[in-house]
């Protein structure tokens, strides 16, 4: 059960990922909470590397919460089998 609810937090830290992605693609500002922003016109290397790596990012987590939840399933399916 403590694994679903892992997996459930690692997904939700996802989507928030994919949709500053996506947010930052379609105004073409990546928002910097702790500095200035990044433009894409103003800093095309930098912006272009940033939203590369947070995607990246994004992604790995989003693979590693899929493999918990496929374990958090597993144990839970393996729990119910008398045979086990």
């Amino acid at each position: 059960m403590a694994a679903l609810v892992v997996a459930a937090l690692i997904g939700w830290g996802c989507l928030m990922g994919a949709i500053e992605v996506a947010e930052s693609l379609r105004t073409g500002v990546l928002n910097n909470r702790k500095g200035p922003d990044v433009l894409a016109a103003e800093q095309p290397v930098v912006y272009w590397a940033l939203i590369g790596f947070y995607t990246a990012a994004t992604l790995t987590a989003a693979g590693l919460a899929l493999l918990v939840l496929a374990i958090a399933v597993r144990d839970l399916i393996g729990a119910r089998d008398p045979d086990q």
